[in-house]
């Protein structure tokens, strides 16, 4: 049994063995007395994120601990004091020259290089990774700007594609470096260098590299200021961000709640839906199934929107993994049964709407004996006088609108009133529809249209301007066949 002790390195947070901590105190405590210049910190710092990377690397689920085999092995990686010594020449100058490090060459690996960037790194980090100038790279996407543009969505793409070489461990993977100690010194030489000397190293360039790299500077310098302006505007768009999903999705889920509890516990009731009372059509269907499912396929949604809004707002996970996968289970579960049902019934239920006595199209026949004079009234009707003399005078629509019809006899006139509808306040969706009067030539009468009510009749002679005019429909087929 061995004693474990709880560190924090490089704002990480591991359990580790007390021997194995022993150790690795010895070790940073050594390399800190090393280095003994006014760059210890920035490499002190270098070498702690760079360790605390590999440990989180050598942990799992089933091995928490970091135990001494581990720093060990992390020691035998990072080299000693005596390494480090071995590799810079006995102790003197660090030199700032990859050559020093031979035999502590690795594989590279892609990055951006933001040290050397004119504008995002890229050419510098594709020169890093094949080990070539990027004035070669800069020089190569000049010239795709003059050939068709192409150079902008690469440059993009590849920006967005490059992780940036940010920590000390990416930079010397960048260069194909060990992250050893020396490595790690030698990376801080050269920073302070790149990041003190800037101008000087403009000014060694060559005409041909300020050339082509000026036009990118200015580049660069509208980058950086677009960037400084979007980092202190963001955290305020981000804020409203927060507030706008938070507020709305708490309305949404108030007005889903109401609904769905109102439908649950409402079993009998007064409202109508297209004419049609809402318990024969929830008498079709399963109900409470479908309230309680239909309920959870949008009330999970903004119960997690409401969440992430509140994580924005307070930059803090206020969801585990476990509880958002099992909301995110629920929700699928519950979609699926919502619209399993709706489609299952969904058959049935246009067989209601289409059975049900008030909306049913029907047919009246009306008695024309002894009537000279017709006039109809109302914007719904739309009155036929058909070419077919054997067609009985006959209108035609739903039962609900035939029955706001007013039909009366005044001597050898007779009179077709629409009546003005009232609708009903617990009827959603009822409106009533127009209605076809369909009246034959035979009947000679004297037709009259009123009050927004139309008239088409098919034995009007056709103008002789719409005759010549070949690009509109033939007349007789149009009114044929709004007739039918």
């Amino acid at each position: 049994m061995k004693k474990t002790i709880s560190i924090n390195l490089s704002d990480q947070n591991f359990s580790i063995e007390e021997d194995a901590y022993e150790k690795l105190a010895s070790y940073l405590k050594s390399i800190k007395n090393h280095c003994g210049d006014a760059d210890a910190d920035e490499v002190m710092a270098d070498i702690e994120n760079s360790m605390a990377d590999k440990l989180k690397s050598s942990l799992n689920s089933y091995k928490e601990i970091v135990t001494l085999e581990d720093v060990e092995s992390l020691i035998k990686i990072m080299g000693t004091i005596e390494d480090f010594d071995r590799e810079v020449g006995g102790g003197g100058e660090v030199e700032s020259d990859e050559e020093s490090l031979p035999e502590n060459k690795t594989k590279r690996k892609l990055y951006r290089d933001s040290d050397n960037a004119v504008i995002g790194g890229v050419c510098s980090g594709l020169g890093a990774y094949f080990d070539i100038d990027p004035v070669l790279f800069r020089v190569i996407f000049f010239a795709l700007v003059f050939a068709g543009g192409s150079a902008f969505p690469l440059y993009i793409l590849l920006w967005i594609a490059m992780p940036e070489a940010k920590t000390a461990h990416q930079k010397l993977e960048m260069q194909g470096q060990a992250p050893t100690i020396a490595a790690f010194k030698n990376l801080a030489k050269t920073g302070k260098q790149i990041q003190d000397n800037w101008k000087k190293r403009w000014q060694k360039r060559s005409a041909l590299d300020k050339i082509f790299s000026l036009p990118l500077v200015i580049l660069n310098g509208l980058f950086l200021a677009i960037k400084k302006i979007w980092r202190a505007l963001w955290p305020i768009c981000l804020f409203c961000i927060g507030i706008f999903l938070t507020v709305f999705s708490l309305i949404g889920l108030a007005g889903i709640s109401i609904g769905a509890l109102f439908m649950l516990l409402f079993n009998n009731p007064v409202y109508k839906f297209s004419f049609i009372p809402i318990t024969e059509l929830t008498a079709v269907v399963p109900y409470t199934w479908l309230i309680i499912t239909g309920f959870l396929s949008l009330a999970i949604p903004a119960i997690l929107f409401i969440i992430g809004g509140l994580a924005i707002i307070r930059k803090k996970n206020f969801l585990s993994f476990a509880a958002g996968s099992i909301l995110v289970a629920v929700w699928m579960m519950s979609g699926i049964v919502f619209s399993a049902l709706c489609l299952r019934y969904a058959p049935e239920l246009k067989q209601k709407f289409d059975n049900y006595y008030a909306t049913e199209q029907v047919k009246q026949v009306i008695d024309l004996a002894g009537i000279e004079e017709m006039e109809v009234y109302g914007n719904r009707l739309n009155v036929f006088v058909s070419a077919n003399t054997s067609t009985p005078p006959i209108i035609s629509g739903r039962q609900i609108d035939l029955s706001s019809l007013e039909i009366k006899r005044e001597d050898k006139k007779l009179i077709i009133t629409q009546q003005k509808y009232q609708p009903e306040a617990t009827c959603i969706n009822c409106h009533l529809s127009s209605m076809e009067l369909v009246v034959a030539t035979s009947t000679k009468l004297k037709i009259t249209a009123q009050d927004g009510a139309d008239m088409f009749d098919e034995t009007a002679p056709i103008p002789e301007q719409i005759i010549e005019d070949e690009d509109l429909p033939d007349y007789e087929d149009s009114t044929t066949t709004i007739s039918e």
